[in-house]
């Protein structure tokens, strides 16, 4: 395994900036947390995937941190596990591939074996009060415990937080999910599923092209909950105090 780590030079809360093209990104928001810690790790002890955790940048202005980790060099594959599924991440690949075969988890490709790499993981606590911004290629980001600000841009990455304050997401197929928002959401996706949990906030836009949109309202969620899709279904419900504009062109719609 190889890792590396950065703490914050300022105690208290912080906004958190991460560029990690592939892997795991894996928060938890500690109330015992003075200062922020971000550790970087791959089960690799040599290659490319070593190779960009080497390179990767730190950096602090103020209570502002930002964490860079360039794109795996070349043509590689990394592999992770989503439950029972594995799904294999290939870097910037040039010319033409064909006649593909895997033997014992290694590729073959017109005679020469395409490296396969750990993805890498960025572990990461903060303190209360904090804000967080992610962008990914791939690499899933997971939440435990509430952040202020949660920016997450992507491919195919998911976004699973407990809760946010103020969320804005974009993805093409990756899934966004928050279990609470307590103020504004604005999240868009092209197929990937837009799923939030409880909604006490006063403006939620919410916009997919054949991802399906679930949204709850509570009682003290007020303004507008707009969402739209062509061909996902749309499913509203709660929320005596607001406005629901909903459509979707061929998909189902509920909205009680």
């Amino acid at each position: 395994m190889t890792e590396r780590s950065y703490t914050s030079q300022t105690a208290g809360p912080v906004v958190l900036g991460v560029d990690l093209p592939t892997g795991s990104v894996r928060v938890q928001v500690d109330d015992a947390a003075k200062y922020a810690t971000v550790a970087l790790r791959t089960d690799d002890s040599s290659g490319k995937a070593v190779d960009a955790l080497n390179k990767a940048h730190f950096g602090q202005v103020g209570q502002a941190l930002t964490v860079q980790v360039p794109e795996l060099p070349g043509t590689v594959m990394t592999q992770t596990a989503r439950g029972s599924q594995v799904v294999q991440s290939f870097g910037t690949v040039y010319g033409t591939v064909t006649g593909m075969t895997i033997v014992n988890g290694q590729i073959i490709t017109g005679g020469t074996t395409l490296e396969t790499v750990s993805p890498t993981e960025a572990v990461v606590t903060l303190p209360p009060g904090s804000s967080l911004a992610v962008v990914t290629t791939s690499a899933d980001t997971l939440i435990s415990g509430y952040v202020e600000e949660m920016e997450f841009r992507s491919i195919s990455g998911v976004l699973d937080a407990d809760g946010v304050r103020r969320l804005t997401a974009d993805t093409t197929s990756g899934y966004i999910a928050a279990g609470r928002i307590t103020e504004t959401a604005n999240a868009r996706s092209i197929s990937g599923h837009i799923d939030l949990g409880l909604y006490d906030g006063h403006d939620a836009r919410l916009d997919t092209t054949s991802g399906a949109i679930t949204l709850h309202a509570t009682k003290s969620a007020s303004g507008t909950i707009t969402a739209r899709s062509v061909s996902g279904a749309i499913d509203i419900t709660g929320g005596p105090n607001v406005h629901k504009d909903t459509h979707t062109v061929t998909g189902r719609l509920v909205s009680r």
